[in-house]
């Protein structure tokens, strides 16, 4: 009986090194040939406790055991870094302030866009005083909900709107110059880029506002995630056949998008610096797409998980700032704001260190 009870956990703890070993290689898996694999990669830190639970598991009751887990953990250790971090980089100085934060339409937790959350929204970026701002879901109207001007903005001088078919979009703001400005527009999708060509100084740099493909899933769809009914009733069956359909559609549309946006970032003559929501883990095609060989500022300077989801799903970090390696980053911290389905990121950026 001790055998078999033996056997059936290295059973399980096989099965959960085969998933961890799918999730690590799901970043290089184009969801358009094997989409399955990036739901793997969304799992990735839970299926690194459950190694981790094996390992402590196995070293009560059968140590050598414990090399399944460890050899799989190790394989894709640097998928955890840019999951934890332990020590931050911190300054007391104020470099150029970065902040990216996707305000859905001022909603917050009403359901429809209303002038009390989006002066809350106000309020944050004045304390906040950041020196370029990318803000995504963002709709201004003639009810003039987002006022910039009554709130006196004052480090705002210049600003980038792109509405999309949708009627909102992405909007950059920023107290340098504007030298030019650009947009990257999706077919069947409401999600857009833009990108704004900033004068910092005597340094022009690129900054691209992402809003990549979310999953656009209704109450009904939310719930049965979050109460993981798996009834096998055909009404139950058919809801997690459209479920499957979303993510699938969402992941191959995200990953041509993130694609996309790797071709602007190549041809960029000037350092960049790319804000947003990926709606994306950092276990993912997409984070590794478009990140290519630009640092990460939560990788250089943030402290803990930095989950920017603030839904009723799961929490992950799906929003970034990355940054050329022109840049060393600072300060990195999320800000823990309940107006929005994202909390606000933001960064010090300081000229890099001549090595």
């Amino acid at each position: 009986m001790k055998q078999f009870l033996i056997y059936s956990l290295l059973l399980l703890n096989l099965i959960a090194v085969f998933a961890l070993g799918i999730a690590s290689l799901s970043v290089f898996l184009s969801p358009e040939k094997l989409w399955v694999a990036s739901l793997f990669g969304m799992a990735f830190p839970y299926l690194l406790v459950v190694n981790l639970i094996f390992i402590v598991l196995w070293i009560i009751i059968k140590p050598r055991f414990t090399l399944f887990s460890i050899v799989i953990i190790l394989a894709g250790y640097q998928h955890i870094n840019n999951y934890l971090q332990f020590s931050g980089k911190r300054t007391p100085e104020k470099g150029i302030r970065i902040t990216s934060y996707n305000v859905k339409y001022f909603m917050g937790n009403s359901g429809f866009p209303n002038k009390e959350n989006a002066d809350h929204i106000l309020n944050f970026l004045r304390q906040n005083n950041a020196d370029i701002i990318c803000l995504q879901e963002v709709r201004l109207n003639k009810r003039q909900i987002f006022d910039i001007s009554n709130h006196k903005l004052s480090q705002i001088k210049h600003m980038q709107l792109a509405h999309n078919s949708y009627a909102g979009g992405p909007l950059t703001m920023t107290r340098f110059p504007i030298l030019y400005m650009g947009e990257i527009r999706f077919k069947n999708s409401g999600n857009m880029i833009i990108y704004t060509d900033i004068l910092i100084n005597s340094d022009t740099v690129r900054v691209f506002n992402c809003h990549l493909q979310s999953y656009k899933l209704g109450k009904n769809e939310i719930s049965a995630i979050d109460s993981l009914d798996f009834d096998t009733d055909e009404e139950t069956k058919k809801k997690f056949r459209q479920l499957g359909g979303k993510f699938k559609n969402a992941l191959i549309k995200r990953a041509e998008q993130a694609a996309t946006l790797r071709e602007y970032l190549n041809q960029s003559p000037y350092p960049v610096i790319v804000c947003g929501d990926f709606n994306d883990t950092p276990v993912s095609f997409t984070y590794r797409m478009v990140r290519g060989n630009l640092e990460d500022s939560f990788t250089q300077s943030g402290i803990g998980t930095a989950n920017t989801y603030n839904g009723k799903l799961p929490s992950f970090r799906i929003d970034y700032i990355l940054h050329s390696n022109k840049f060393q980053s600072y300060n990195f911290e999320v800000s823990a704001l309940n107006h929005s389905d994202h909390y606000p990121i933001s960064c010090d950026l300081f000229p890099a260190e001549k090595k």
